[in-house]
């Protein structure tokens, strides 16, 4: 098949001081075993140290046919804003994003282009980043199906596991460009009320650093405001008419439940890493 009768998947992915992982981040975009044709776009946020010469030599010297790379630099503004440069500057029908610390399995868009290629009402599709357990959190099957309500009291989506078509942005919206902390919760809010988002319980991505999802480095490490940036989702999720008030009430007081727990299980790891 010629390789213009691909699928056009745009990849986005906003790096920051990513010198020591981009060029695997990359590699594994090429690794997939779905064939289309990769438009990948990085998001240089304002970085500081030698990332952009290394992301622009691997692209000087990383010549396949159903390759592009697209280079924006920005001054540091966060994921947010990085993601939404991204998003304005893709132009195709597919849509997914990874992070420049995480890298994607082999089968990741295999999986997925052919989970909405099969499910034309299903507007995102998603996997399991590393070693999450959210099956221990929700009896979950094969494929679920995450509403308003799930996604309110556990954010079921890391940027790096989703694929979806362009088109519910127009119903979603961008990222909240003020937003530093928890951003992701904000936009995976709007998906799930405005669309149909389906979790497939499959791990699809892995850090490549060895980082924890949340408490370790990196925006996630600064628990405190990752928790006023879920609170804030979880408000105007009912501003927005997402929720009804006791939702509201029941999930502020779950979130902060799970605030508590973390700080205790931070504490334990650092009391672990000096003894």
């Amino acid at each position: 098949m010629d390789i213009h009768n691909y699928f056009d998947i745009f990849v986005i992915i906003p790096m920051y001081n990513a010198s020591q992982t981009i060029e695997q981040c990359l590699d594994s975009i090429i690794k997939q075993t779905f064939i289309a044709n990769y438009q990948v776009i990085v998001i240089n946020d304002g970085s500081t140290d030698s990332s952009l010469n290394v992301l622009q030599s691997y692209v000087l010297n990383h010549k396949y046919p159903n390759f592009n790379f697209t280079i924006i630099n920005q001054s540091n503004q966060g994921a947010a804003c990085a993601r939404n440069a991204g998003l304005l500057a893709a132009n195709g029908d597919w849509i997914a994003f990874l992070d420049s610390d995480d890298q994607w399995l082999p089968e990741k868009t295999q999986i997925q282009m052919n989970y909405l290629l099969t499910h034309t009402d299903v507007d995102m599709v998603a996997g399991i980043f590393d070693n999450d357990r959210v099956n221990k959190i929700k009896c979950m099957g094969e494929e679920n199906l995450i509403t308003i309500r799930d996604q309110v009291l556990k954010n079921y989506f890391s940027p790096q596991t989703v694929l979806f078509r362009r088109s519910i942005l127009e119903r979603t919206g961008l990222f909240n460009p003020n937003m530093r902390y928890a951003e992701e919760g904000f936009f995976f809010n709007n998906m799930v009320y405005h669309g149909k988002c389906v979790l497939l319980n499959q791990k699809v991505t892995e850090s490549i650093t060895g980082k924890k999802r949340w408490g370790e480095n990196g925006l996630s490490g600064n628990l405190t405001k990752m928790e006023k940036g879920e609170l804030f989702n979880i408000y105007q999720a009912h501003k927005n008419g997402y929720i009804n008030l006791f939702l509201y009430l029941f999930a502020v007081c779950f979130s902060l439940i799970k605030f508590s727990r973390r700080i205790l299980i931070k504490f334990i790891r650092m009391v672990i890493k000096q003894g």
